[in-house]
């Protein structure tokens, strides 16, 4: 297998695929961040492009190994999302099994991370509507589809990089929910309901003017679509940790965003997903803090308590909506802000 962290390598390998040419010239940059690939922009012709390679080792401190193939699942689900919301996902152009990497239209490099906008206090509810409307969209138009089913049915990957870092691990340094978490895990691991991508969040929301481009697409499996909301949803809660003085801000967008999605799912009894949903945001809040895969911007311990302190309360109380949820944890950060 190449390397294409060896700029000379990946070179080659474009120059011998036809994908560059010395005649119409070229650029190759790395970009940075990602812990679980190598991540390249190519600039050829009138169309620049991503190029991916799934890395074995993940890069962060804990060990954390993971099936190169899923850069197959990435091709074949953006594929998906591109024909069911084109507006909202870049084109694919080629997968290479033999070397566990893909290629797809780049956006725009004036575009930004909507996670970076959130964190600077640029709370645009357009953004936010478009995003959610995609998932919905993708979650409802996905369900029932055997040979999307089919495709997706392993959740290998899913497992080794969401279920054993972010829940596993975390309820290992916290016992007492190991009872709460299985069947929690049991659901995820056994239901076939939909394509469930498996990092929703803004940080894979390229924001494009007023539109987003939904990135990232390794972790997808036909699944439960609880992960997908609750991985998406906690951001907005550690945000508001975050940044406290803009946290009705943030809860306020969640509200709007659930709303619409709670209106327009069909793929499972809203309610039923509902409970589901905020019994796993609990366990996803925890994992931000305490997981193989700590959220990089809460770096006060006091910060990170009250992540766990607000986590629990779901556990404890039984709490089961989410309008009773995001009241709650927007006193408890209002308190600790005037504490």
């Amino acid at each position: 297998m190449i390397d294409i962290a060896d700029k000379n390598t990946l070179e080659s390998y474009l120059l011998e695929r036809g994908v560059i040419n010395k005649e119409e010239g070229y650029s190759i940059k790395y970009c940075e961040g990602g812990v679980s690939c190598t991540v390249a922009f190519v600039y050829a012709g009138e169309k620049p492009l991503i190029i991916k390679q799934a890395l074995k080792q993940l890069k962060v401190k804990e060990e954390w190994l993971c099936d190169p193939n899923r850069m197959g699942i990435e091709y074949h689900s953006n594929a998906i999302y591109h024909r069911l919301a084109p507006d909202c996902a870049p084109e694919v152009y080629f997968y290479d099994e033999e070397n566990y990497l893909y290629g797809r239209e780049a956006v725009p490099e004036n575009c930004s991370m909507w996670k970076a906008d959130l964190l600077s206090g640029l709370i645009d509810f357009f953004v936010a509507e478009k995003s959610i409307s995609t998932l919905v969209q993708v979650h409802n138009g996905c369900a029932g589809d055997k040979e999307t089913a089919e495709l997706f049915a392993d959740k290998k990957i899913f497992y080794e990089l969401r279920i054993s870092p972010y829940i596993e691990f975390t309820v290992g340094k916290h016992q007492e929910l190991k009872d709460f978490s299985k069947p929690i895990i049991a659901e995820l691991m056994e239901s076939a309901i939909t394509l469930v991508h498996g990092d929703f969040s803004p940080k894979n929301i390229m924001v494009i003017g007023r539109n987003a481009s939904i990135l990232d697409y390794e972790v997808a499996h036909y699944g439960h679509p609880s992960f997908d909301l609750a991985f998406f949803s906690n951001h907005f809660i550690l945000k508001a940790v975050k940044n406290k003085q803009w946290a009705g801000a943030y809860i306020a967008m969640l509200n709007y965003m659930l709303g619409i999605y709670f209106s327009k799912v069909t793929c499972v009894p809203a309610r039923e997903l509902e409970k589901s949903f905020v019994q796993l945001l609990s366990l996803l809040m925890l994992a931000r803090v305490d997981g193989k895969s700590p959220v990089e911007y809460l770096t006060l311990e006091e910060d990170k308590e009250l992540v766990r302190t607000m986590a629990y309360r779901i556990s404890r109380q039984e709490l089961g909506t989410y309008k009773e949820i995001l009241p709650l944890f927007l006193a408890d950060i209002s308190q600790k802000e005037n504490s």
